[in-house]
C-alpha cells in the first residue's frame, strides 16, 4: 500500500487523532488529538509528525523517545515518554489492525480462471483466486475468499468469512490404510467432510483432511498459519491459533483458544485443553490439561523442560 518512496503505509484523508481513537478506542494526549495522520511508519523507519508510529516493545524506545510522531502504545510503555503525543491503549495492535484491515484485501484476479463445479454452491460475495477448485457439494459461504489455486472439495462447508489462502487444499481423503490379507493396504474411506466455522482463517498451503465418518471441524475464528496440516476427524477450537507447520494427527481435539506454536507435532487422539500453549517444536504425546504450557519433546510443562536444558547444558536453572 505504500507510494513510491513514501515512509510506510498511507492513511488517506489525513484523519484526525481524536476521530481515530472515537472509532478504535484509547486516550490520546490532549496536544495531539487535532493532528492529522498521513503515515502508519514502524518505529525503526523515518517517521515525523504526521506519522503514527506502533511501539510494542522497549526495544525502539530511544528512538521513539526522539520522534515528533504520534505513538500508539500501551498504558504501561507510554508511562516511559513524555506525555504530548502518546496513543495509550490497552490493545494497541488490535487497534491498528482495524486501522489497516481495509488495505489488507489481496487482489486474487478475475473470477473467471476460477473453475467451479456444477452442484457447488457458491455464495454471490465469495471472491475466488485465480485457477482455484470449488468441487461440486462443497458449499462456500458469504464472503469467503479462496486464494490462488486452493482447492475445495466435496462435503466440505465453509462458514462467513472464511480465509482459504493460496494452494490450501481442503476436505482431502485423510491419511488411513486398512491392513488386509497378505500385507495387502486399502485406503479408508473419508465421507465425513471438513466444516470451517465463521471467520476462519486458513494459511497458505495448509491442508485440513475430510473426516471418516464424521466431519473435521475447525472452529469460529480460528487461525491457522501456513503449511499447516490437520488431518481427519480432528476437531480445532474456536478462536485457538496454530502456528507455521504445525501438525495434528487423527482424532486429535484442540481446546479454545489454545495456541500453537510453530513446527509443533501433536499425536493422533490426544486432547490438548482450553487455552493450552505448546512451545515451538513441542511433540505432543500425551493429552494437556486446560491453561497448561508445555514444550519440549516429549512435551512436558514448560518450566520442567527449562530446567532440564539448564542442567543439560551445564547452566543453573
Amino acid at each position: 500500500m505504500s507510494d513510491a518512496g513514501g515512509p510506510g503505509v498511507p492513511l488517506p484523508g489525513g484523519p484526525l487523532v481524536a476521530e481515530l481513537a472515537e472509532r478504535l478506542g484509547g486516550e490520546p494526549d490532549g496536544p495531539c488529538r487535532g493532528r492529522a495522520l498521513r503515515w502508519v511508519v514502524p518505529p525503526e523507519g523515518e517517521h515525523d509528525g504526521s506519522c503514527l508510529v506502533p511501539l510494542w516493545t522497549s526495544r525502539h524506545l530511544e528512538r521513539v523517545r526522539k520522534s515528533d510522531a504520534v505513538v500508539l502504545t500501551t498504558p504501561q510503555l507510554g508511562a516511559r515518554l513524555s506525555p504530548g503525543a502518546r496513543w495509550l491503549h490497552e490493545h494497541p495492535l488490535f487497534a491498528l489492525s482495524e486501522l489497516l484491515s481495509p488495505f489488507d484485501r489481496a487482489v486474487e484476479g478475475p473470477r473467471s480462471l476460477a473453475y467451479v463445479e456444477a452442484g457447488a454452491e457458491l455464495h454471490p460475495t465469495a471472491e475466488l483466486g485465480p485457477f482455484a477448485v470449488v468441487r461440486a457439494g462443497a458449499r462456500v459461504g458469504e464472503g469467503c475468499s479462496i486464494g490462488a489455486h486452493a482447492v475445495i472439495y466435496p462435503r466440505v462447508t465453509l462458514g462467513r468469512r472464511v480465509v482459504v489462502g493460496p494452494g490450501a487444499v481442503l476436505g482431502r481423503p485423510g491419511f488411513g490404510w486398512a491392513n488386509g490379507p497378505g500385507g495387502a493396504l486399502r485406503r479408508v474411506p473419508h465421507l465425513g467432510g471438513v466444516v470451517i466455522g465463521d471467520e476462519v482463517d486458513i494459511g497458505p498451503g495448509a491442508t485440513v483432511d475430510a473426516g471418516t465418518l464424521t466431519p473435521t471441524r475447525v472452529g469460529r475464528g480460528a487461525k491457522l498459519d501456513a503449511h499447516v496440516h490437520v488431518a481427519h476427524n480432528v476437531q480445532i477450537g474456536p478462536g485457538a491459533l496454530v502456528a507455521a507447520q504445525s501438525g495434528f494427527a487423527g482424532s486429535v481435539e484442540l481446546g479454545a483458544r489454545a495456541l500453537v506454536g510453530g513446527q509443533v507435532g501433536v499425536a493422533d487422539h490426544v486432547r490438548v485443553g482450553e487455552g493450552a500453549r505448546l512451545a515451538a517444536k513441542a511433540g505432543v504425546v500425551g493429552n494437556i490439561p486446560p491453561f497448561a504450557a508445555v514444550a519440549g519433546y516429549p512435551a512436558v510443562p514448560r518450566w520442567q523442560w527449562l530446567r532440564a536444558m539448564a542442567r543439560l547444558f551445564g547452566r543453573r536453572p
